[in-house]
């Protein structure tokens, strides 16, 4: 266990999420399945339920309508120390990451040169990828050209060789994920940003946070980011609400808002009525992050209680550093149980050898030899109670350059144990022993 989060911290860690260890039926399961939306925080939840009472719409001057205001404005602030955002007023809200991703681009593509360049990369989920493709097709006088950006097969992470063959003074918009949703590979963005600085200067890097935001630290001033997307469900919250951050030049382009709906950013960004109910939950994320921080870091003790964004880093720093225990314990085995990389019949994409692990995030996808993802998924939760995914995971590029439709992938997360991983893999190795057998 890693020293920073003692058996008792686990304890304490996993005792704060619903349906950890058994689902909503009381049935005991395992849950890697992270990737399709997170466990949820039993704090969140209750947040949750507390602005479910407001009925009243902001802006008025009574004190219910007041409270709806200040969640929101609450929520605002909390998101901002955990993207490290310049200010609050840079962050607005949207139904989904899909529904975000394509307002940007509804806004960010018409504004551009004739004959402009889009680069996509082949790491990311199609919220990121058809966006910026429809759109474009929708501009044909525009002639804008959209171009795939590979990957590197043995990192899983953007191929920069390729980028800097496409990067041109042409280029205006790339986007990336900060970590693949497939391949569980955190994209290098501060080095796409210095390609770009070098090549050109007047690109904007939109990044899809989706996949990343609950595994690590996120400091979109430091790497560059000009938009950066997330979704709430993702990081031990609720769904129905996804939030993106953006710089100035991107928030005062034309874009879609009703005649009298504000006239400034973030609101007038967003479309309809906010509920309340739905910002609540994400502050109660960030200061979870922050407990863990201080958990993990006692001595660490900033010089001002305004410092929420630093303990909350320390408790994003934490679980990056203990899910990389679970990286290697998944890759490489657990007390004599073979791991991902040693276990015959089984594809596994993404980074493949011990150099690379740093550059994961506790994601697995693979396939076995002459079996089908829903085969293998069917097994592990038939026989193990072992929640997995199959399918394209919404990547129908990175399957593409992989050259398969489809693979299992095993998400896990900070609440997820080393205990559970030796399942996982002895389940695994079983139905491959029972393959072979058979």
């Amino acid at each position: 266990m890693n020293a920073l989060l003692s058996s008792a911290l686990q304890a304490a860690i996993r005792e704060k999420f619903w349906y950890v260890s058994e689902d909503s039926r009381g049935m005991a399961r395992i849950f890697f399945d992270s990737g399709a939306g997170s466990l949820v925080l039993k704090s969140a939840h209750a947040a949750l339920e507390r602005a479910s009472r407001l009925s009243s719409y902001g802006g008025g001057d009574f004190p219910d309508s007041r409270w709806a205001d200040e969640v929101v404005a609450e929520a605002r602030a909390a998101v901002a120390d955990l993207l490290n955002a310049p200010s609050p007023e840079q962050l607005f809200t949207g139904e989904s990451a899909t529904a975000i991703l394509r307002r940007l681009a509804e806004a960010i593509l018409p504004a551009l040169p004739d004959r402009s360049r889009i680069l996509i990369s082949a790491t990311d989920h199609n919220a990121n990828v058809d966006p910026w493709r429809t759109t474009a097709a929708s501009l044909p006088s525009k002639q804008l050209d959209v171009q795939l950006v590979r990957f590197d097969p043995k990192t899983g992470t953007m191929d920069l060789n390729h980028l800097e063959s496409l990067a041109d003074a042409r280029v205006r918009v790339v986007a990336v994920s900060h970590a693949s949703n497939v391949l569980g590979a955190e994209n290098p963005l501060r080095e796409i940003r210095h390609v770009l600085h070098r090549a050109a200067p007047e690109a904007w890097l939109i990044v899809d946070g989706v996949h990343f935001v609950p595994h690590g630290p996120v400091d979109v001033q430091s790497v560059g980011a000009d938009a950066y997307v997330f979704s709430s469900y993702k990081i031990f919250a609720q769904r129905g609400l996804s939030w993106a951050y953006a710089n100035e030049a991107i928030l005062r382009l034309p874009h879609y808002k009703l005649t009298p709906a504000p006239e400034r950013p973030p609101e007038s960004w967003e479309w309809g009525f906010r509920n309340p109910a739905d910002f609540a939950p994400i502050l109660e994320v960030v200061e979870y992050l922050a407990w863990l921080g201080r958990q993990c870091f006692p001595t660490s003790i900033p010089g001002t209680p305004s410092d929420r964004r630093r303990w909350v880093r320390l408790g994003q720093q934490a679980i990056r550093q203990y899910e990389h225990e679970l990286v290697r314990a998944m890759l490489d085995g657990v007390d004599g149980t073979p791991g991902l990389r040693a276990l015959e019949g089984v594809t596994l994409y993404g980074a493949h050898e011990p150099e690379f692990d740093h550059l994961k995030e506790p994601t697995f996808s693979f396939n076995v030899v002459g079996c089908s993802s829903g085969e293998v998924v069917a097994w592990l939760w038939q026989r193990r109670r072992i929640a997995v995914r199959g399918g394209n995971h919404y990547a129908v590029e990175t399957h593409r350059q992989l050259g398969v439709r489809e693979s299992v992938r095993a998400s896990l997360a900070h609440y997820n144990t080393v205990e559970e991983v030796r399942a996982f893999l002895q389940a695994l190795a079983e139905f491959l022993a029972e393959r072979t057998r058979g």
